[in-house]
């Protein structure tokens, strides 16, 4: 259905401490975008991460101005600071639910890179994440739909709430048992790039080419951020 004739608003959700927002966050959320006709992608910086219990190298503050910086250009990404003005550990349910509220029309779509699919089932409430929303996943061509089917059916210790779908276009989806909301695989272009990889290469003095925004690698700079 095309976006003139649709009753919900199609809001896409994408989490992380992005320390610091780079290519491969942009790339995933504008694929994501495009190919199931959201709306708009709301980056969620952490304040911080229950999966990164230490505290993330860059304040909030700078984060948030590199993430403006970063999608300063594209109006259907944006930044919400719900979780930065928290002050405290980032739960993804408590920030879904939160949208909810502030968005009761809208369907919502929690966007992750591949390698979050695995320990999703420890999240917290991580059983009404998957009630609540559709989740999208990004995976790099040619991994095997048998271990992807793996990863999805062995959810919860193999009472995983979702029953396989038909595969369409190279992706795989599957469906929630009683809310038929949709976890799908889909392919991405691949990019190795990740925000440790550029910290390290910054405190190393070592050029960090096109893995980053432009306007993001001159705050950086002239920040003094991540520089032994």
């Amino acid at each position: 259905m095309d976006k003139k004739h649709r009753s919900k608003q199609q809001i896409g959700v994408l989490g992380g401490t992005f320390d610091p927002v780079h290519q491969g966050h942009l790339g995933l959320a504008r694929e994501t975008l495009e190919k199931f006709g959201l709306d708009r992608v709301l980056f969620m910086p952490a304040f911080r991460s229950p999966h990164k219990p230490r505290t993330p190298p860059a304040p909030p503050a700078h984060r948030l101005e590199m993430l403006r910086l970063a999608l300063q250009n594209d109006p259907a990404l944006e930044v919400s600071t719900i979780e930065i003005q928290k002050e405290t550990l980032s739960y993804t349910i408590d920030t879904l639910n939160f949208i909810k509220l502030q968005f009761p029309e809208c369907e919502l779509s929690l966007i992750l890179g591949r390698d979050n699919l695995t320990d999703l089932d420890s999240w917290k409430d991580s059983r009404k994440i998957m009630e609540c929303c559709h989740v999208l996943v990004g995976s790099r061509p040619g991994v095997e739909a048998s271990s992807v089917e793996e990863a999805v059916l062995g959810l919860f210790g193999g009472d995983s709430p979702y029953t396989p779908g038909e595969p369409e276009n190279g992706a795989l989806e599957f469906r929630h048992r009683t809310t038929e909301r949709r976890l799908v695989i889909h392919q991405i272009t691949p990019r190795d790039i990740s925000s440790s990889i550029i910290r390290d290469r910054i405190a190393g003095g070592k050029p960090v080419g096109n893995l980053l925004p432009p306007e993001v690698e001159i705050y950086i700079m002239g920040n003094h951020l991540y520089q032994a």
